[in-house]
């Protein structure tokens, strides 16, 4: 049992698509286990050449490149300790050696796997290249007298690829076999090299074998020679390096170099967990060895081929087991595959809610049954093109969580921020052991942040598409704010139109809101009293609803003008119908009467209060509908100052409103 503390691991790897970083996975998945440490797998993949060899042609809207920044993020991590497959992190890479990167990651212990580093804090992992060709040369050459041998070498970046391709014009020269650069083809280690196979084979039609700097390049040389009529292992003859998991159940079977891709992950692991214990660790090589199959023109019955390192029977057992794990594997895709439409069409229904949206994603994610689920969001998705220099950016935080059966989200101010002393890895510490499969969150050139998922590693590839989909509804989402922006900025300028129609509404006669008229009605109803010389006692009444700003600002607008509308109803309730009542202001209303009744402004004051309580009564409003009043007495005729008297009036409603409640909200609401 280890005595050491959880340590927290970041490995940095790309195209696990393919056979070998699997492998790497799993043997650093099955080590990180028996050291009971965090890993947290920051994935990279590359489906341009996929995606071409399905659809035929050039498939131009390749996002790929994305993948290739995602091991910046780790720096903010809050790690322990790097392992870092530096041949499998993209293309990205090609213009920056092994040693400047490595010192963008040696502030913290790191183990290099397929890249030989001389940087503090650095060591390597590589397997014997240089043994492994130096093996499939001499089988072809001495066994099968071979004289024309091409090569297809990785990619030109990738140290493996390079002391491949070195290893094997060595040999050439040393057996004195004439080498032109006809002879070799650039691949990339993909399975998808068809036509730069077609074009050596094109070249060459008098070739005898073709060594292949790894298996997934040869299987594409097994499809391109079958296009042809040609018969491996006759008629050329094919080898590869790996013995990945399809190897010995090609037809024919693969000759390769076998080298252990899951001991090497586990050597990695504990490589760098000595060094975090203070350990002193060297660089080394990975033995390899020769499996000898028929494509090379061996056949399998001959006693003299003892080099093959299994048993043919070992070789049965481990093919089964490999198609019976990828038959459960694509059965198991397929059903969850059922899920994705589920998935897209719920964040659809939340595009209105960036809130509602995150908790859907977590939801969704415990439906999944992961163990744990983190979604960390830049405060603004960045855009960034294959041609532009990457800068990594610092503004991630923590969006949304699921654990302990517990899904939540926050909003962009309650969010917590990720550094480099509050990393990814502390936000995720607690009393059990995870391992984490993080995901970059793109769309097209846009990046909207990272998903790290607590899973195995057989879920990747379902939650690679997952991610994706995530990826795709954030680029909804975001549009779908953006739509929403724009409506209310269209609505603020509706809400302008209408200020100025308010505005323009005075030239009219009538008040639109509440169909009463409004101040140019008003002004020309006084004129032609005041031009009558009736000699009877008139009024201006000041009539103003209490806390209209009140109602506005707690129950909206609408409650408003339902307000005003009413004050209209119950005003024009306590008047003759040869009485002027306007609506003059917001909350304003003017009424022009004349009356000889004695006490009428007691009289009108308790009928205005009577009507407003058997209003209030009736309504269910939330908020009570009270007017305050103002009350001026003048005697009708051509010269009256009709301003001074709204003002006298205006002056009585200033002293009545003193008395009015301090809120019209309902006690009971």
């Amino acid at each position: 049992m280890n005595k050491h503390k959880r340590y927290n691991v970041g490995i940095l790897i790309g195209g696990v698509h393919t056979y070998f970083p699997k492998e790497h996975i799993s043997g650093i998945a099955t080590a990180a286990k028996e050291l009971n440490i965090n890993v947290c797998f920051f994935l990279g993949t590359q489906t341009k050449d996929f995606f071409e060899d399905m659809l035929g042609g050039t498939h131009k809207d390749s996002f790929d490149y994305q993948f290739n920044t995602i091991h910046d993020y780790s720096l903010m991590g809050g790690l322990d300790g790097l392992i870092i497959n530096y041949g499998t992190l993209g293309l990205q890479l090609k213009n920056e050696t092994a040693e400047k990167f490595a010192r963008k990651f040696n502030s913290i212990p790191t183990v290099f796997l397929t890249e030989i580093v001389h940087a503090h804090n650095c060591h390597s992992l590589i397997c014997d290249n240089r043994q492994g060709i130096q093996l499939v040369m001499e089988h072809l050459i001495q066994e099968h007298n071979c004289q024309k041998i091409l090569f297809v070498a990785g990619p030109a970046q990738n140290t493996d690829a390079n002391e491949r391709k070195k290893t094997y014009l060595e040999m050439m020269a040393k057996y004195h076999l004439p080498v032109k650069p006809k002879m070799i083809a650039q691949g990339d280690y993909s399975e998808f090299v068809d036509k730069q196979i077609e074009k050596l084979l094109d070249d060459n039609p008098d070739a005898q074998a073709i060594v292949f700097a790894n298996d997934e390049m040869a299987f594409s040389g097994y499809r391109v020679c079958e296009k042809r009529g040609l018969k491996v292992g006759k008629d050329i003859l094919i080898t590869g390096f790996d013995d990945c998991e399809r190897a010995s159940g090609m037809e024919p079977p693969l000759t390769t170099i076998q080298q252990d891709g899951v001991l090497m992950g586990r050597m990695a692991i504990y490589d760098l967990v000595d060094k975090l214990d203070g350990k002193n660790v060297q660089s080394r090589r990975v033995p390899v060895s020769l499996c000898v199959r028929e494509s090379c023109g061996c056949q399998e019955q001959l006693p003299e081929i003892h080099n093959t390192p299994v048993n043919l029977t070992e070789q049965i057992h481990k093919l089964n087991r490999t198609i019976t794990h990828m038959k459960l594997e694509l059965i198991s895709f397929q059903r969850k595959s059922w899920f994705i439409p589920s998935l897209a069409r719920s964040l659809n229904d939340c595009m209105e809610d960036e809130h509602a949206f995150l908790l859907e994603v977590m939801k969704n994610m415990r439906e999944l049954r992961t163990k744990c689920t983190y979604l960390f969001l830049l405060d603004e998705p960045i855009i960034y093109h294959q041609n532009d220099e990457w800068v990594c950016p610092h503004d991630l935080r923590l969006a949304a969580y699921y654990r302990n059966e517990e899904a939540d989200a926050f909003h962009l101010y309650d969010r917590q921020p990720v550094t480099d002393q509050n990393g990814i890895c502390q936000l995720m510490s607690d009393h059990e052991r995870h391992q984490f499969m993080i995901f970059l969150l793109f769309s097209g050139e846009k990046q909207y942040g990272l998903l790290a998922c607590d899973i195995q590693q057989e879920e990747f590839p379902f939650f690679y598409v997952i991610s994706l989909q995530i990826g795709l509804s954030l680029h909804y989402l975001e549009i779908s704010k953006a739509e929403a922006r724009r409506r209310q900025e269209m609505s603020r300028n509706l809400e302008l139109v209408r200020e100025r129609n308010r505005v323009l509404g005075f030239i009219s006669k009538y008040d639109e809101l509440t169909g009463l008229l409004n101040l140019r009605g008003f002004t020309e109803q006084i004129k032609k009293l005041c031009s009558s010389e009736t000699n009877q006692r008139a009024y201006i009444i000041c009539g103003d609803l209490d806390h209209l700003k009140e109602i506005n600002d707690t129950w909206g607008h609408p409650a408003g003008n339902f307000a005003l509308q009413s004050v209209a109803r119950i005003l024009g309730g306590c008047l003759r119908s040869q009485d002027t009542l306007a609506r003059v202001g917001g909350d304003e209303f003017l009424i022009l009467l004349n009356c000889e009744e004695e006490n009428f402004q007691d009289i009108f004051r308790k009928r205005v209060k009577d009507a407003c309580t058997a209003f209030n009564t009736e309504s269910d409003k939330p908020f009570l509908v009270e007017i305050s009043l103002g009350i001026a007495e003048f005697q009708p005729k051509p010269d009256t100052n009709t301003q001074e008297i709204i003002a006298l009036a205006d002056k009585d409603l200033y002293e009545a409103k003193k008395h009015r409640r301090k809120s019209v909200r309902r006690p009971e609401a």
